[in-house]
């Protein structure tokens, strides 16, 4: 990916924080206590004053033409549990595809080598991370693995670990998507700000961090949902030298689609795609995903393809069961990424 020069003058400054950081400890995701509580208390997002968040970065909206995320339902089912399901979280290291995901009393960890196949998830642990059952996010930085939910971060060395370790507490983030930028060094969360009429937030928030735990920094929201409709659950993939937020988008929960954000630039205003990349097939009479689609968390595969898991809803009571989709994602027109901020790189603050 080309770097401009902006983006090496932030990058410089980066790496001046992170050792500002390390230094001090409140960086230092190595630590073996037991429970580890440091760094700022962070603020209730949906009212953080606005005249405390730097400026964003300005520019055009990106060039979205020719962007397609499809993803389609294998058959002949791709229900891949019996039981309610919440937030599912997924991951791949050395080959084997891991998925953690809720249930009704505790979050439980699989396992597989086919995880296209909706039946081929093997339980690992059933008693995983902590005694509650929703969470957000699940992330690889520096080797090391952090999972956001519950309004705390733990960190773990392996994903299979029973020693996961609380890192940080009330960071007030709510249903956030989680992205490392292993060229700057930066975690990028893209969460629900502010309150829409019924369900999740008005606005997608955008936090970085340079450690994933501590040292936030809040910029604007990057996108706005129209009155009435509300937005939420994210999860986040970098492809071809763009960010796509996939996300819970529509007015009448939980009728979600599985929605798409765009951009080139991790700081401005992103574009939503015309199409979801998942919708509910109301058109398939007992369908168990047929009523919504939400919750989404996705992986590349080593075809190019990628792998999504979502709650699907038979009704409007649910209950939500997890269920299997495989896409891709493509940009036909492929124009070059923006030089107007630098792609990547942070605004300046105000």
């Amino acid at each position: 990916m080309p770097l401009s020069t902006s983006k090496l003058r932030s990058g410089t400054l980066l790496a001046v924080t992170v050792l500002v950081v390390l230094a001090s400890g409140g960086g230092q995701l190595a630590a073996t206590r037991p429970v580890v509580e440091y760094g700022q208390q962070l603020f209730n997002t949906a009212d953080h004053p606005q005249k405390d968040v730097p400026m964003g970065a300005e520019g055009p909206p990106p060039e979205t033409a020719g962007f397609r995320v499809d993803f389609d339902r294998p058959e002949p089912d791709n229900q891949v549990f019996e039981f309610e399901s919440h937030d599912p979280m997924l991951a791949e290291a050395n080959g084997t595809h891991y998925l953690v995901v809720g249930t009704d009393t505790d979050p439980n960890l699989y396992r597989s080598e086919t995880p296209t196949k909706p039946d081929s998830w093997q339980l690992v642990d059933d008693n995983y991370l902590a005694d509650r059952f929703e969470f957000d996010s699940l992330i690889s930085v520096n080797g090391r693995y952090l999972v956001y939910g519950n309004s705390n971060v733990y960190t773990a060395d392996s994903l299979p670990a029973d020693d996961w370790t609380v890192r940080n507490d009330n960071t007030g983030f709510r249903d956030l998507g989680a992205y490392y930028d292993e060229e700057t060094g930066l975690v990028h969360v893209y969460y629900e700000y502010g309150n829409a009429a019924g369900y999740s937030g008005k606005k997608i928030g955008h936090a970085v961090s340079p450690n994933g735990v501590t040292n936030w920094t809040v910029y604007p929201p990057v996108w706005t949902a129209p009155d009435g409709y509300g937005v939420g659950d994210f999860d986040i993939v970098e492809h071809d030298d763009r960010l796509y937020v996939l996300g819970d988008y529509d007015p009448h929960h939980p009728r979600y689609n599985v929605s798409v954000w765009v951009n080139d630039d991790t700081y401005s205003d992103f574009v939503q795609l015309d199409e979801p990349a998942v919708a509910p097939h109301s058109a398939t009479a007992g369908a168990s995903d047929d009523y919504g689609i939400g919750d989404p968390s996705l992986v590349r595969l080593e075809d190019g393809r990628y792998l999504l898991l979502a709650n699907g809803y038979a009704n409007d009571s649910g209950p939500a069961k997890l269920h299997t989709y495989v896409g891709t994602i493509e940009n036909e027109s492929r124009p070059a990424a923006r030089a107007t901020t630098g792609r990547w790189s942070a605004p300046v603050a105000s």
